[in-house]
């Protein structure tokens, strides 16, 4: 396996790099299946956890696909695949680039939580988001940052892969660090801890009931409250860094 590039790096990232690049040099094809969490683990001296994280950010990347019963399998790579490395990215973006990729985030968001809706009572179809929520609510008190983060970053993706609309849950995917990001403010403050989960919980109630306008108020109600927090984030951010720049020096004399 390749050497570390960035011994800052979280664990996690460096587990997901090493898949990652074994997939590029073609040391894993399209189609392979990759050894079970706790055998990785092993084999990498690291926790499952660890890997379980590894494979959420992979998923976001399109790179590999977990399938329930089966196991883990690299995906086929192809034009519609985007992967952004920046695990800061929102952060790191201008005002107004930010708001757009929010903007373009709400619409993909609204749409497949609607088309999630069509399927009123198919507790087997949304099994997937029911899946994502009961991990977020594992995961709520108990666990890291990265954790929670990547369980509810696993709902928001699950949600477009119930819509059945394989180009909206791609152009999800090429959003997925910018969203890993925003959700990690959000989880960042314990005070909207409980929060989360129960507005995760309120929408998954909504999608099953089939309840369109309250999936859609409840969505955009969730989406505002986390992009008011991060813009929040992001002033301070970058107030800080202005207030460094302009502060007088001392004087020497």
């Amino acid at each position: 396996m390749k050497t570390n590039r960035s011994k800052s790096k979280k664990t996690y990232e460096q587990v997901a790099e090493q898949i990652k690049w074994m997939i590029e040099q073609g040391h894993l094809q399209p189609g392979d299946k990759l050894p079970p969490m706790i055998d990785l683990a092993r084999q990498l001296g690291v926790s499952r956890p660890t890997v379980r994280e590894a494979f959420s950010t992979l998923v976001g990347m399109g790179l590999i696909d977990l399938r329930h019963g089966e196991g883990t399998f690299v995906q086929k790579i192809d034009v519609q695949t985007m992967v952004t490395e920046p695990m800061n990215a929102a952060l790191l973006l201008g005002r107004g680039d930010l708001r757009d990729l929010l903007q373009v985030r709400r619409l993909l968001e609204l749409g497949a939580a609607q088309m999630a809706a069509d399927l009123q009572g198919d507790e087997w179809r949304l099994a997937p988001v029911r899946a994502a929520l009961e991990r977020m609510e594992a995961v709520s008190n108990k666990q890291t940052v990265e954790e929670q983060v990547g369980a509810d970053l696993q709902f928001h993706l699950a949600i477009a892969e119930v819509s059945g609309n394989n180009v909206l849950l791609n152009l999800m995917n090429t959003l997925t660090e910018t969203i890993r990001s925003v959700i990690r403010q959000a989880w960042m403050d314990e005070h909207r801890i409980g929060g989360l989960v129960e507005e995760h919980s309120a929408l998954y109630r909504a999608m099953l009931a089939g309840d369109k306008s309250l999936v859609q108020r409840l969505m955009i109600d969730h989406l505002d409250r986390t992009e008011h927090q991060m813009d929040q984030q992001k002033g301070e951010r970058d107030g800080g860094e202005q207030q460094k720049h302009t502060e007088p020096k001392p004087s020497t004399s």
